[in-house]
């Protein structure tokens, strides 16, 4: 307005009242930005349109009528933003200060028809940007309101869910829900154990190994108990054996089961119960296990049930409440203090010792075994797994056991290797050894933990600062197999750089090198 008056009419700056008005509107900009708006009261901030309507008084007042169009901005904020009381007032304000100007200037015809349009229009306009604006706050008030509600629903079903999956993990049985697409959507404690899952990783195949019969031939990846509840196929009581990462063979007598009540994209149910000392006589340390196991959560799941029970009602007092929400959460640690004690291998397992058994096999053929097993872990991970072995790397010594070394070397380069890294897997032929070399671009060893990373239970500084899941024992374990084999280690790591990790074993005498 300034600029079209200056350009136009620039002797109206003489009037004091034009140059004064426009000089406390730029005044009022400059305290407007500068004002910390957010911490001041709405009285205060209903200042702002009230100098506004004052400033515009004046300006009409200086001989320039057209000016008083501009009463409709401070009156267009108000309704948007102000009860109508308060738009009340500054329409009456605005009719004072009008009326004001009129007598000013001398009543007149045309004077009086202006000041009954411009005051029809402030009305009209008020009106409906005052009924847009209540309509807006209304709303605004809803979907708050329905927010909420919904907050609430969402955080009484996480509660629920928990509560559903701390049952679950007070069952011996193992169970989990598998969805069509063969991805273990929901898992008790036990079945990750038994299946040696991590919490947030539930991509087939599991860590585990699973055979048709103790030490037999290897389940192919597609027909695993897993692969074929994600196909849909009902079974009851099949026995299967299951080789773990702790070096243990298991007996599962695996069935599934359909939903009541759930759709095709629920899955199945899959249980798994370990038979072991069934059919295993010499399991008597696993059958100890789950004795105590089972004389431990009986109880503690008695417990966590009523207390469940009594969080659920509405009427207690919320002293009351958190006092037994700590018990809860005191007996929920109790719960994984205890199934981490049980399901912690211990001393007398076979780790170390002369081979259970001495058979010929390829190292390659292992090597390939394991990487094609997981591939869709990597691959979830975004990390990518390649292959370097192009000849056959014959050795002696117990297969099964030296495949879980090689699944805890695949397992930790993808577990410590960044969302597209690369992990590649190597054959190693020398004059005497054959080997692997797993390596990957990973977050790295520092030099400091690099002596450490074979004792049991030692798990390196940046692996806990990442919250990398993993219980320190997959490295201890590998060693004493390979040493029970005759083999040994070498480590090259450099921390943020990546690791590179070797398994090296006596070349058997009667060999020929061969292409794989």
């Amino acid at each position: 307005m300034t600029a079209v008056v200056a350009l136009l009419t620039p002797d109206r700056f003489t009037d004091w009242r034009f140059t004064t008005g426009v000089m406390s509107f730029v005044a009022l900009t400059m305290v407007a930005l500068a004002l910390p708006w957010h911490r001041l009261s709405s009285r205060v901030i209903l200042a702002v349109p009230v100098l506004d309507a004052l400033l515009i008084g004046l300006i009409v007042t200086g001989d320039t009528p057209a000016a008083a169009y501009l009463w409709v901005f401070p009156v267009a904020w108000v309704a948007s933003y102000f009860s109508i009381g308060v738009l009340i007032g500054m329409v009456s304000l605005i009719a004072v200060l009008r009326v004001t100007v009129l007598a000013v200037l001398g009543v007149t015809v045309p004077g009086t028809i202006n000041t009954v349009i411009l005051m029809l229009t402030l009305i009209f306009v008020s009106v409906i940007m005052s009924v847009g604006a209540e309509r807006n706050r209304s709303g605004r008030r809803l979907l708050r309101t329905q927010s909420d509600r919904l907050a609430r629903a969402l955080g009484r079903v996480e509660d629920q869910r928990a509560r559903h999956q701390r049952i679950m993990d007070s069952l011996d049985v193992a169970i989990a829900r598998v969805r069509a697409d063969g991805v273990v959507e929901i898992a008790n404690t036990a079945f990750r154990a038994l299946y040696a899952l991590e919490p947030d990783a539930h991509h087939h195949p599991a860590r585990a190994v699973e055979y048709r019969s103790r030490r037999g031939l290897l389940t192919p990846a597609s027909e695993t108990t897993i692969a074929r509840a994600g196909r849909g196929e009902l079974f009851e009581g099949e026995v299967i054996w299951l080789f773990g990462v702790d070096g243990q063979w298991r007996a599962l007598r695996a069935s599934t089961k359909v939903i009541e009540h759930g759709s095709a994209e629920d899955g199945l149910l899959l249980l798994a119960e370990d038979i072991t000392e069934h059919v295993d006589p010499g399991a008597n340390e696993q059958a100890v296990r789950r004795s105590i196991a089972h004389e431990l959560r009986n109880p503690l799941t008695a417990v966590l049930g009523h207390l469940d029970l009594v969080l659920e009602r509405v009427d207690l007092d919320p002293a009351a409440r958190r006092q037994l929400e700590v018990v809860e959460q005191a007996g929920t640690r109790m719960q994984e203090l205890l199934q981490r004690s049980l399901s912690t291998p211990s001393s007398g397992h076979q780790l170390s010792g002369a081979p259970e058994s001495d058979e010929a096999a390829d190292l390659t053929e292992l090597a390939r075994a394991s990487v094609e097993g997981f591939r869709p872990a990597a691959r979830a991970n975004g990390v990518a797994i390649d292959c370097d072995l192009e000849m056959a790397l014959p050795i002696h010594g117990d297969v099964f056991r030296l495949r879980q070394a090689v699944d805890n070397l695949v397992s930790n380069a993808i577990k410590f290797t960044q969302r597209g890294g690369r992990v590649t897997v190597a054959g190693v032929h020398a004059a005497s050894e054959v080997g692997l070399q797993v390596s990957d671009n990973g977050i790295g060893i520092a030099p400091d933990d690099l002596p450490r990373i074979f004792e049991r239970d030692f798990r390196a500084e940046p692996a806990r600062n990442r919250d990398i899941p993993g219980t320190g024992l997959g490295l201890s374990i590998s060693q004493d197999i390979v040493r029970s084999q005759g083999g040994r280690f070498e480590v090259d790591s450099e921390l943020g750089q990546g690791t590179q990790i070797r398994i090296l074993l006596p070349v058997p005498s009667d060999h020929e090198r061969i292409p794989a």
